[in-house]
């Protein structure tokens, strides 16, 4: 079974988009996708706050509605984490925790099904994904995707050959979004380090990444500037806040070396096979406005749209 946990809030930020972008055209790219599997797959809404009426006549017919309010980012991350907890989900069932605001090809869920049969060591998975240092859009990762004071790439990640799920390449990852799917029994593992990731500093998500791969995030050689710039920036309080949570987590991952612990396998497909919609950072290797097209056509078809 694969659960999608589709993570909604009613507002809108200030990213550049494309010109079809809307969060309509994200909610039926991602049914369209769903609808491949049929009764193996099992939509949850967790929404934060008022949805617009459009959207939720959507939701109300798609799957179920899990109404909140004021989460936040990362509430509702943590509202997201605790579901398959709270439910009771089997620890071989699949999650998949969407953000509002990507593009999927019509086959990305079948193919991440069939990645996790195919790498059956993994515990996360990805469908738009950081490549050791390159980007779903094919540039190099930059300093917004890398906290200041971490590796940009950890001692003992390497890349690996990619293998063929479904004809499409499937490889090792460094980092993804919020956007990611996971073993449940991964999750229910991680979770509580992920809570805690979370208040480590941005770009938390990619501290996380590492985190559950068993990677130490933090470079010491890093860590002076990063004092340096947190202090301007944020204040000497809440560096020293942010610096007591990296330290902790530090210790919690070099006890886990200590003891054996290995961490996590966390493989992506290359080319993505969905993109996150903001024009600066649209996954390459697909015409993305054409599944777009496509995406309407199949929603209008469908009465979604």
């Amino acid at each position: 079974m694969l659960h999608i946990i589709y993570r909604s809030y009613g507002g809108e930020n200030a990213k550049g988009r494309p010109a079809y972008y809307s969060k309509a055209l994200a909610i039926a790219s991602m049914l369209r996708a769903a609808e491949e599997l049929g009764s193996a797959a099992q939509i949850v809404f967790l929404n934060d706050g008022p949805i617009p009426a459009e959207l939720s006549k959507i939701m109300e017919r798609s799957g179920e509605i899990d109404q909140r309010s004021q989460l936040g980012m990362k509430g509702s991350l943590r509202a997201a984490l605790a579901l398959p907890h709270e439910r009771g989900w089997s620890d071989d069932d699949l999650v998949w925790l969407a953000e509002d605001d990507y593009l999927y090809q019509p086959y990305a869920f079948t193919h991440l099904r069939a990645a996790a049969a195919a790498f059956p060591d993994a515990g996360y998975f990805a469908l738009y994904a950081v490549i050791g240092d390159r980007l779903p859009n094919g540039q190099p990762s930059d300093d917004k995707h890398v906290p200041v004071g971490c590796a940009k790439i950890p001692a003992g990640w390497h890349d690996t050959d990619p293998v063929s799920v479904l004809g499409h390449p499937w490889r090792r990852a460094l980092s993804t979004t919020s956007t990611f799917g996971a073993r449940v029994a991964a999750l229910e593992q991680e979770r509580l380090l992920m809570y805690a990731t979370m208040w480590s500093g941005a770009p938390w998500d990619y501290t996380m990444c590492l985190l559950y791969q068993g990677f130490q995030p933090y470079a010491l050689s890093q860590t002076p500037r990063w004092l340096r710039e947190s202090a301007r920036s944020k204040g000497v309080a809440q560096t020293v806040a942010v610096g007591a949570v990296r330290v902790a987590l530090s210790a919690y991952q070099a006890a886990r070396g200590i003891v054996g612990q290995s961490g996590r396998l966390f493989v992506a497909p290359d080319p993505a096979l969905a993109t996150h919609l903001e024009t600066k950072y649209m996954a390459l290797g697909t015409d993305w406005d054409a599944v777009a097209q496509d995406t309407l056509h199949w929603g209008r078809e469908r009465g979604v749209l």
